[in-house]
């Protein structure tokens, strides 16, 4: 029973109308059998001068559900963090069900910096500017994502000239936020969208006895840092397209305060007269042009109207946040316990590795992931991460051993398993057996294998459904019925992949399955955008209309076959 007195269905209904309007989808991931072990040979490394090996780094280490942590602040405020953290996963739990649930098994990467220029290093070089006027980073992938979180700064200098007092702990909220957005909504959000929920979420306060959600100011009638009205007073607003086109290159505060305005005014302010509207432009914007005559229709308002509207809301914030308050006697549960030491090389290696990875600083990342292997470390998930490296840089047989090692350990990487099939599927292309230069049995196995493995991993790839669909379009003996419907499966997870949704189609064509053809080249030309590309949908399906029996129209791909 919830501590709180409130009907914990307002806000998660809302969330789920947001991601609705945005196309956002999860998907579930299938049992499948291990891949056959095989002895591995890993590569060697000569190590010709010490001194260009780095030193082990000394980090803290801490693993909760979803996250690994990384932190060279003190153990004691390392502590508080991760309790503050949980403590706000918790919270969130309670007021939106479901919203922290990640569909990943690849932990985010959390990394609290104290120490020198640790924070320094993880910046993107096309970001060095940024240095002084962020204290948090962001990057993610398909597969997983980062969050470093800059302790040490103590000011962050504004676009205007100004500094404000950097909270490290907003900045980290910011950054979390984000993530989770992008998570529920299947990273397609746009960017003003995104900024305006972010800054919303971030502005959250918890106490164990209270929820404080879309408030501005501290509750006692002062200011905070970050709150939209005090950063846009006596300011200019951007014009509605300039604020719709993304971040600009100047103004950038001004342009994701004003995101927020627009955001917190449409969701909580006004007597939400303007909810409904903003969730149908938001659902009409992801397949069309945002011009002013779709904001018209949505808003009843043109673009004059509305800067009109938002800089008097600017101005007097008529709006109405969220509050849980704990019934009495009752507050929210402490956080589980968890373990806080000191890392191992590997962790420290791959973490901050693959953190560097993703924001750009390949030279860096390789040398912080291969440090740890030379010096002995054979962690399964260090061994993963270095095969995807290597496989980047294009050193494929490298790669290879490693990934098969990783394989071997069972890593829980899908994207590991999903490049050692392009492996042995670029090598099969080399050698095709028979006559008619197709695939045989043997090699469609040695691709399909760890395809299937990473099939059963989260998240779910389109990437391996697409190589599934091309590998059977390109072997001897066609997929059964049952293998067809491990293709059919990933449309049905990923409807809207162009690219995924042509292999499947052409599959089902080459192997005569009329009936599965015709309905899932009306699927293609249904979704595509690209003219040349619904014209080959739709020959396709011309094709197989001649001779197939009337097919009710049909609003989702057909079903896949049971799996046994």
């Amino acid at each position: 029973m919830t501590p709180f007195n409130y009907t914990p269905v307002g806000l998660r209904a809302l969330l789920v109308g947001l991601v609705a309007a945005c196309g956002g989808m999860g998907a579930r991931a299938q049992s499948t059998p291990a891949a056959a072990e095989a002895p591995i040979e890993l590569p060697k490394f000569e190590v010709t001068d010490s001194r260009l090996l780095p030193p082990p780094e000394a980090w803290r280490y801490a693993g909760i559900p979803g996250f690994e942590i990384l932190s060279s602040i003190s153990a004691r405020a390392t502590t508080r963090f991760v309790k503050d953290f949980l403590l706000l996963q918790t919270a969130l739990d309670e007021i939106m069900p479901g919203f922290t649930r990640s569909n990943v098994v690849v932990p985010t990467s959390l990394i609290l910096t104290g120490r020198g220029r640790d924070f320094d290093r993880f910046l993107p070089k096309d970001r060095g500017d940024d240095r002084y006027r962020t204290n948090s980073l962001f990057f993610d992938d398909p597969e997983r994502g980062a969050i470093v979180v800059d302790f040490a700064l103590a000011e962050i200098f504004r676009d205007d000239n100004t500094t404000e007092e950097s909270d490290p702990y907003r900045g980290f909220y910011k950054e979390y936020f984000r993530y989770l957005i992008r998570h529920q909504m299947g990273g397609k959000v746009q960017p003003w969208f995104e900024e305006g929920l972010v800054r919303l979420f971030s502005s959250i306060d918890v106490t164990k006895k209270w929820i404080n959600f879309a408030m501005l100011g501290d509750g006692f009638g002062g200011e905070r840092p970050g709150d939209f009205n005090r950063e846009l007073a006596q300011k200019a607003l951007l014009p509605f397209p300039q604020l719709f086109a993304g971040p600009p290159l100047r103004y950038r505060n001004n342009w994701e305060a004003q995101s927020y305005a627009f955001v917190h005014m449409c969701l909580y302010g006004r007597g939400q007269k303007y909810q409904k509207g903003f969730i149908k432009f938001l659902a009409r914007i992801g397949r069309e042009v945002p011009t002013e005559n779709v904001f018209k229709e949505c808003f009843g308002l043109d673009y004059r109207q509305m800067s009109f509207e938002l800089r008097a809301y600017i101005g007097f914030t008529d709006y109405k946040s969220v509050q849980y308050v704990a019934k009495k006697g009752q507050s929210l549960p402490e956080p589980p316990p968890f373990t806080l030491r000191d890392a191992t090389d590997a962790e420290s290696g791959r973490i901050v590795g693959e953190a560097l990875r993703l924001g750009g600083h390949a030279g860096e990342a390789r040398m912080a992931l291969i440090a740890p292997y030379i010096r002995g470390e054979r962690e399964a998930r260090l061994l993963a991460a270095l095969g995807l490296a290597e496989r980047l840089e294009g050193n494929d047989d490298r790669a290879r051993k490693f990934l098969e090692a990783a394989a071997k350990a069972k890593v829980e990487r899908p994207r590991a398993y999903f490049e050692l099939a392009r492996l042995n599927y670029e090598e099969a292309r080399l050698k095709p057996a028979g006559a008619e230069k197709r695939l045989s049995e043997a090699q469609v196995s040695h691709v399909v294998e760890p395809l299937l493995i990473a099939r059963s991993q989260r998240p779910p790839m389109a990437q391996v459904y697409g190589l599934l669909a091309e590998v059977w379009s390109q072997a001897a003996r066609g997929p059964t019925r049952g293998e067809f419907g491990v293709v059919v499966e990933g449309v049905q997870m990923f409807p809207t992949d162009g690219g995924l949704v042509w292999r499947a189609t052409t599959l089902a064509a080459g192997q005569k399955l009329g009936k599965e053809a015709l309905l899932l080249a009306k699927h293609g030309v249904r979704i595509s955008r690209d003219l040349a590309d619904r014209n080959r949908f739709e020959v396709i399906a011309q094709a197989f209309e001649r001779d197939a029996e009337p097919v009710p129209a049909a609003s989702k791909p057909p079903e896949p076959a049971p799996q046994h």
